[in-house]
């Protein structure tokens, strides 16, 4: 392995699915649609050019790895064997739609900046530049994911994204996490779909202590004469007492359960924010 073929290398290591990559990048079709040229930015193994082709008039790929090119062009993509920031800063091309899926992470904020002002020189007037990146705020991504790649230089967040493009003189027109890219928490953790509901016991307790209270009253009357009266009335009450006692206590269960059912919603809600999308974007138009 050569420093020209690490990230093919990589790729290749971690066994990336084309078609799920597809389906992922497919949530960023609607944003490019109409468009009559596109030129994606590190364009990879050529994947994604290689499935939008059939419906835009020209597309065109931008790598700086022989090994990325070389794949690629065996999809029968049209690709430039360059640097990108290069490319954007020397080409005389003007396509409607730049994408740069997975690329600025790979790059220090300078040559960020650069991506996003060469962006900027190089669209049609009202095109369309998709810029996506892994998401930091996605806890596997952030301690896991991001830096095992090994040419990942720097995460974005969604903010700092926004703002080297408006910064290029670009207009942001959309911008947040794929939903389409979601995989969730770890299966060991505790959301919803394994939780066990808490139930409502006193729906149920009562009824039984009632039943508990006619069966003792039946077995101590049947075999007692009016001398024991008082005994009986004594025992009386204290079976009332116990169903009372075991009233309050279903009611106490049902409390807990409802604070245990919030604090079920908070947990989720928690992990929600915490393993959201794998990957953020932001759409930006040059101004007409």
């Amino acid at each position: 392995m050569t420093s020209d073929d690490l990230e093919l290398s990589y790729y290749e290591s971690r066994q990336f699915d084309a078609e799920h990559i597809w389906q992922v990048r497919s949530h960023y079709l609607q944003f490019v649609e109409g468009a009559s040229f596109l030129v994606e930015l590190g364009s990879g193994r050529g994947e994604f050019l290689a499935k939008v082709a059939g419906g835009i008039d020209r597309v065109l790929g931008v790598d700086s790895e022989a090994a990325m090119v070389e794949r690629a062009r065996a999809l029968g993509v049209d690709v430039v064997h360059d640097d990108a920031l290069h490319w954007l800063e020397s080409t005389d091309d003007r396509p409607d739609a730049l994408v740069a899926a997975h690329l600025v992470e790979h790059l220090a904020v300078e040559d960020a900046s650069r991506l996003f002002e060469g962006a900027a020189r190089v669209l049609a007037s009202g095109g369309v530049l998709v810029a996506v990146t892994p998401n930091p705020s996605c806890l596997s991504v952030l301690l896991q994911d991001f830096w095992s790649d090994p040419t990942h230089v720097r995460p974005y967040t969604l903010d700092l994204l926004q703002f080297l493009t408006r910064r290029a003189g670009l207009e942001v027109v959309d911008a947040g996490g794929n939903p389409l890219d979601v995989p969730g928490p770890p299966a060991h953790l505790p959301v919803d779909n394994v939780m066990t509901p808490w139930g409502a016991p006193s729906a149920a307790v009562e009824p039984e202590a009632r039943r508990t209270q006619s069966r003792l009253k039946a077995g101590l009357t049947a075999g007692v004469t009016a001398g024991v009266d008082d005994e009986v009335a004594r025992l009386r009450r204290a079976v009332e007492l116990l169903v009372h006692d075991m009233h309050t206590l279903a009611g106490q269960i049902n409390t807990i359960g409802h604070q245990a059912a919030e604090a079920r919603d908070g947990v989720n809600r928690t992990l929600a924010h915490l393993y959201g999308p794998n990957e953020i974007y932001v759409v930006a138009r040059q101004p007409a």
